[in-house]
């Protein structure tokens, strides 16, 4: 009998043929005992102004503050595309930070020449960055509100942006950025000098089909890259290597429909925001299913007195027959994770960020039988 933890990735064709040995890129990570993931908070509510309208993505500000990316138009006071400054307790939102457009003038509402920013990062100056899949350009602003520029050129070259989605940083603070039309990932520095990339389009493994997130493994970091139109997540080295495929098609445990946004926390687990199926689904190093997320939040202490001042909506309330529908996830688009272990899901489709907390304990080596000791469980 196979174990829970020797049971094979669902896809992993690189690592099937010889199962009992590690990869070399497989060293280093820590052995875990899982306690699962803990609920903490919902943030935000669906408001024109100090809450949440098309959130798509958060970034991580030095300064302890969530910059959260708006794209949809709100009530027609200010430009819709704009950072929602908040935190994890749920305050703030006095603050917003907005783009100038290239001119250096705030943008006319209704034409703003950036309308479609989608992904969004923030590096250790306190600089923000997201790209506009339909501008094809890149803007940067510091957290403190400047709007610093922009960068990028359109095209379907190598080095050119192409409908821009997923982003992260590495390392170096270098910004790679999915080109989704071009089937690419590349790196530029957070100035816009390309420093290269990989990708083309097709099935087949180490080819991409319109790649939607990345994320860096902060044990090794090599790439993961989610292939939306595939309905996997592929490793790469940052060569555009081949290292490992995670995942199959479909809707059943471990599968996935449409992937978005991916991330990696310190321990090399893989975190997928499945959006097709409205969950966020949790792999291991080694590409093994673990964890399924499908939303558990209550209404918040703000959304509670948005509705308390209109009876209307309390008498509605009154009447709800599923308040489970509530708690769950609706076409979650982004998956971030902090230094804390906590674990950010961008609820999209019901404008708020549900949280949660990883529960783990690293092991030594000493804390750890050797398998010799091992008996299988009986799974039901």
């Amino acid at each position: 009998m196979t174990s829970l933890i020797d049971r094979p990735a669902p896809v992993t064709p690189l690592a099937a043929a010889v199962p009992a040995q590690r990869a070399p890129y497989q060293e280093g990570y820590p052995a875990l005992f899982r306690r699962g993931h803990q609920y903490e908070i919902s943030l935000g509510q669906r408001l024109a102004l100090g809450g949440f309208k098309g959130p798509t993505d958060v970034a991580f500000g030095p300064d302890g503050w969530l910059y959260v990316m708006n794209r949809y138009p709100n009530d027609g006071n200010v430009p819709g595309v704009r950072w929602v400054v908040t935190n994890v307790n749920d305050d703030g939102y006095e603050r917003e930070v907005v783009p100038m457009g290239p001119d250096g003038k705030p943008m006319e509402v209704g034409r703003e020449w950036l309308g479609s920013l989608q992904m969004t990062v923030c590096d250790s100056a306190g600089v923000l960055y997201s790209a506009d899949e339909r501008r094809n350009v890149v803007v940067r602003c510091r957290t403190t509100g400047e709007t610093i520029g922009y960068w990028g050129e359109g095209g379907a070259a190598p080095g050119q942006l192409n409908a821009p989605t997923g982003m992260c940083l590495d390392r170096d603070e270098n910004v790679w950025i999915v080109n989704t039309r071009s089937h690419r990932v590349d790196r530029y520095t957070g100035e816009g000098k390309w420093l290269g990339g990989f990708g083309s389009f097709g099935a087949g493994p180490g080819q991409l089909d319109h790649p939607w997130g990345v994320a860096v493994d902060p044990v090794n970091g090599t790439l993961l890259v989610s292939d939306w139109g595939n309905n996997r997540v592929q490793r790469f080295t940052t060569d555009g290597a081949l290292l490992q495929v995670i995942g199959r098609p479909g809707h059943g445990a471990g599968e996935l429909h449409r992937p978005a946004g991916t991330a990696v926390d310190a321990h090399g687990d893989v975190y997928v925001a499945d959006r097709g199926n409205n969950r966020v689904l949790m792999f291991n190093y080694r590409g093994m299913f673990i964890e399924s997320f499908i939303g558990d939040a209550v209404i918040n202490d703000r959304g509670m007195k948005k509705v308390l001042t209109n009876l209307d909506m309390v008498r509605m309330r009154e009447n709800i027959e599923d308040l489970d529908r509530e708690k769950r996830l609706k076409a979650p688009v982004s998956v971030r994770v902090d230094n804390k272990g906590r674990v950010y899901i961008m609820d999209t489709g019901r404008y708020r960020i549900q949280v949660y907390r990883k529960m783990c304990k690293a092991l030594r080596p000493d804390e750890i039988d050797p398998p010799s000791l091992h008996v299988d469980p009986v799974l039901t």
